[in-house]
């Protein structure tokens, strides 16, 4: 297949290369029809992506001239085990559940379809998930027939209305005898070439809407092996069964959450304990006292209990984390002068309270403090 570069332009990281083909097919845009776009290769460029207007995204310059390219058609085949699957899951939910799809979108990764009801359930899911893989086995043929928009317009049966944006023939894409919908994507020629469909999530989205998360085909086969080695390990760490997995994992978050428990009462009880100490040992300044604590540890979240704020300042932290809490000064001039200073400070507080994220160490910060009593 050979195509002529007519013009290559670099956005970015990447080069926008307009072209003309001479033979071979077209390569299929990101996104039209809520599809994933071709991908391949210009000569020894590789196609990145392929805008709304058939223009490449390729991953080098190249020169003006004609160059034999290649699209990956293994990469079609996911992608239309994909969206024939998306027709067999749209048109389903019409028939049993009167359920219209109001968006599909096909990642590199799954796949979503959305329809306009809160109604669809665990129940409804399984049922979905059972009945398009039984049509799967079926082996239903799909054909890509083409017509006019005369012709098109007057077949009664299409699961949907053909849009005006269409232009020229309109392909349909029909399913045995169970779906008959206007479609210009990729598609299987039997059901059968989808191999595997799979539920992997559902949720309520925008108020109105229920997205359904799916993948179909190698990626189906994929995420099967995944989660089984997920869980294989799981039950390994564990020394338990599949059916036992989830009772360990409940079990083990009870007892982390008794732990956590025990030890924030320990944190409370030895945090009381070092106040004491630290306030013995606060820094005199004036009328001030000042205590410098230079960590940051599980420990300090209970200082506010034990350290008045109306008798003592309080300055804690390291490695670029750091709180400031005192009444002796306004904490946002602190932070202001920070900036002042030519620092890029993050974080935020009050007048009296201030948590700042600054590459600095905590000596910088008291030496500021210091001068602003």
């Amino acid at each position: 297949m050979k195509l002529k570069i007519t013009g290559c332009i670099k956005q970015k990281n990447r080069f926008l290369t307009n072209i003309e083909y001479i033979k071979g097919m077209e390569f299929y845009p990101e996104g039209k029809g809520g599809q994933l776009g071709d991908l391949g290769s210009v000569g020894e460029a590789q196609v990145l992506e392929v805008d709304r207007d058939g223009n490449l995204f390729l991953d080098r310059e190249m020169k003006v001239g004609e160059y034999s390219y290649k699209i990956s058609l293994d990469r079609r085949d996911e992608i239309g085990k994909n969206h024939t699957a998306q027709h067999l899951v749209s048109t389903y939910l019409k028939g049993k559940y009167d359920f219209d799809t109001v968006g599909f979108r096909m990642g590199e990764e799954y796949s979503t379809v959305d329809f306009p009801s809160l109604e669809i359930d665990e129940v409804k899911i399984r049922d979905l998930e059972v009945a398009i893989n039984k049509m799967i086995m079926e082996n239903l043929d799909v054909e890509v027939l083409s017509y006019t928009r005369e012709k098109a317009s007057q077949i009664e049966c299409l699961r949907k209305t053909i849009s005006d944006k269409i232009i020229g023939d309109i392909k349909v894409v029909k399913i045995g005898d169970f779906d008959l919908n206007a479609c210009g994507g990729f598609h299987v020629k039997q059901t059968k070439d989808i191999g595997l469909f799979k539920i992997i999530n559902y949720e309520k989205v925008k108020k109105t809407i229920t997205r359904i998360y799916y993948k179909a085909g190698n990626r189906c086969y994929e995420d099967y092996y995944e989660k089984h080695e997920i869980i294989k390990k799981a039950t390994t760490q564990l020394s338990s069964t599949v059916e036992e997995i989830n009772g360990k994992i409940d079990q083990l978050f009870e007892e982390n959450k008794s732990k956590t428990k025990e030890l924030s009462s320990l944190y409370h009880n030895y945090s009381e304990l070092l106040c004491e100490k630290l306030k013995e040992n606060a820094e005199i300044v004036g009328e001030n006292k000042i205590i410098i604590y230079k960590e940051n540890d599980a420990i300090t979240k209970f200082f506010p209990r034990f350290i008045e704020g109306e008798k003592y300042s309080l300055i804690y932290g390291e490695n670029g984390s750091f709180t400031v809490i005192s009444k002796a000064i306004n904490c946002g001039e602190l932070k202001e002068n920070l900036e002042k200073l030519g620092y890029i400070v993050k974080g935020g507080g009050n007048s009296t309270r201030i948590n700042l994220k600054i590459d600095i160490n905590i000596e910088k910060i008291v030496d500021i403090f210091l001068k602003l009593l």
